[in-house]
């Protein structure tokens, strides 16, 4: 568990799993009881309808993910992730008090924080674009659901799906440390559409694709920044082994 007081842990999912000693994500307005198809989404949504708007910014990470500085390079390109053994010093030596310090000095010349990209898809040395891999890992007619809700929110958004779709990169986790603002229109555009695909395609579902909205929402996310415009800095992330 971290020990840093700029780290608040949130148990998603909790309305459907062992309680933990934390907040949970079953209080106020929430939709805890639909974490095994929207996982980590389940505490953005209570935080982005119950969550006090007390602080300048706020950071998402989850599943023992924390952003730590770009240190670690493979083949030269910057680490989208590294892995670390899950020990608590470990822990408590990337959430330091000079590590929110850099944080916060990030953001002030920077919209947002994200992971550094990694391939959507590499197998065999062959590379595959965003739409490319979402079609090889996942179902497909659920992508193409999402964009169409999208552009009937809004059509602008059509050069930019034809954009990502091409890509051979993206980043990954439905993680990002942004002001407020940022968030809350995010959030509202994001939950909008995952509603809306919720209603329209099969559920239940099994196994590994039952986490759907989780993996739609990686790269809407991706679509939104990318949309927007927004100036990023990327990190590393850490990923504490099990």
């Amino acid at each position: 568990m971290p020990k840093a007081s700029w780290v608040t842990p949130i148990q998603a999912g909790a309305a459907v799993h062992p309680r933990l000693q934390m907040i949970g994500d079953d209080t106020g307005d929430n939709i805890s009881a639909r974490n095994l198809l929207y996982s980590e989404l389940t505490a953005y949504y209570w935080i982005y309808k119950n969550a006090p708007r007390n602080t300048t910014a706020m950071g998402l990470c989850h599943y023992r993910r924390y952003f730590i500085k770009t240190r670690y390079r493979h083949f030269f390109e910057p680490r989208s992730y590294y892995y670390l053994p899950n020990k608590q010093k470990k822990l408590d030596r990337i959430l330091t008090d000079q590590q929110f310090t850099n944080l916060q000095a990030l953001l002030t010349n920077h919209n947002v924080i994200l992971p550094h990209p990694a391939f959507a898809m590499r197998e065999k040395g062959k590379v595959y674009t965003v739409d490319e891999a979402y079609d090889l890992a996942h179902i497909n007619s659920d992508w193409v659901l999402a964009k169409q809700i999208v552009l009937q929110k809004n059509a602008a958004y059509q050069a930019s799906i034809d954009q990502l779709g091409k890509q051979t990169k993206m980043f990954f986790n439905n993680v990002m440390i942004a002001p407020w603002h940022i968030w809350d229109d995010y959030f509202e555009w994001l939950f909008d559409i995952l509603f809306e695909v919720e209603k329209k395609i099969t559920l239940p579902r099994l196994g590994y694709q039952i986490r759907v909205f989780g993996f739609l929402a990686e790269r809407l996310h991706n679509l939104y920044i990318l949309h927007k415009g927004y100036k990023a800095a990327y990190l590393t992330q850490a990923i504490f082994e099990k």
